[in-house]
């Protein structure tokens, strides 16, 4: 997509709808299928469904912005799989409604495939830099990380109101998906400060500009997001597991709440510095 209008804040924030469903996706398939209802599964993926069709409605418009004026193999490219995403998506909603399992592994498996492929895309949108650049290998990665963080926190919160519904259902779903998340945590929060040298060193000089822009005007901006989306939810997730260790599952799900709403604030301010600085952060 054109560089100015994916820097633009609508489009920078609209990658937070694509970034939770294509995680979402992540965060069932960790989830022992046979093990829990299929109704969980039916309203998980509806509410991760909803969301991407809310991501797909606000882009539309920067679609055709884009459209009107250029296009690119790599615009038509990310329109193409976004598209197909959805429609996959949608395969996989209905097979869960039926009993054909190889349906229902193969919409599941293109869901991840064009899910993937439209998050690279999408990716190049936001950086102007050679294919063997490091930015090339940063972006991807750092979209990757974000939706797998946003997806897993996102299951978690709804695994656990599951389980006031069914009371006596086994913890080891439960401990399964806060462990991904808790991963997904410490690898995003690692890879950040991983990033910021790489692309201070050896990035392009438009990626070593944006970093001296966001510690000097944007100081404030990145502080809160590290402090919301990456600290409070670390010292979230040592209560969650202490609560899973009693067990309390309705502390830990409002735990995995509060969790959720400083993962999602992090993530928001993320695609607000994204915004301003075409940085990944």
């Amino acid at each position: 997509m054109h560089p100015e209008v994916m820097r633009s804040f609508s489009g920078s924030f609209l990658l937070f709808f694509d970034l939770t469903a294509w995680g979402g996706l992540f965060g069932l398939s960790s989830t022992p299928f046979h093990d829990l209802e299929r109704d969980f599964y039916k309203s998980t993926a509806g509410v991760l469904f909803v969301i991407v069709l809310l991501g797909l409605w606000g882009k539309s418009h920067l679609y055709w912005q884009i459209l009107s004026v250029e296009s690119n193999f790599t615009t038509l490219a990310e329109i193409l799989f976004h598209c197909l995403f959805v429609i996959s998506f949608a395969a996989y909603i209905i097979s869960l409604w039926g009993e054909n399992q190889a349906f229902r592994a193969r919409s599941f498996a293109s869901c991840v495939l064009c899910g993937s492929t439209g998050l690279i895309f999408s990716a190049h949108g936001f950086y102007q830099a050679p294919l063997w650049s490091f930015e090339a290998f940063v972006y991807p990665i750092a979209f990757f990380l974000s939706a797998l963080l946003l997806g897993t926190v996102t299951v978690g919160m709804l695994l656990g109101h599951w389980y006031l519904i069914d009371t006596g259902q086994s913890l080891d779903p439960f401990i399964r998906i806060y462990k991904l998340f808790v991963v997904a945590l410490v690898v995003q929060t690692t890879f950040l400060l991983i990033s910021l040298i790489l692309l201070y060193n050896f990035g392009a000089s438009r990626s070593v500009m944006g970093l001296e822009r966001l510690w000097t005007d944007h100081r404030t901006l990145l502080l809160t997001r590290v402090i919301s989306g990456q600290a409070a939810p670390l010292v979230l997730s040592w209560m969650i597991w202490r609560t899973l260790l009693i067990p309390h599952t309705m502390a830990a799900t409002g735990l995995f709440y509060i969790a959720l709403l400083g993962v999602f604030v992090g993530e928001i301010l993320g695609k607000q510095i994204l915004a301003l600085t075409s940085l990944p952060f």
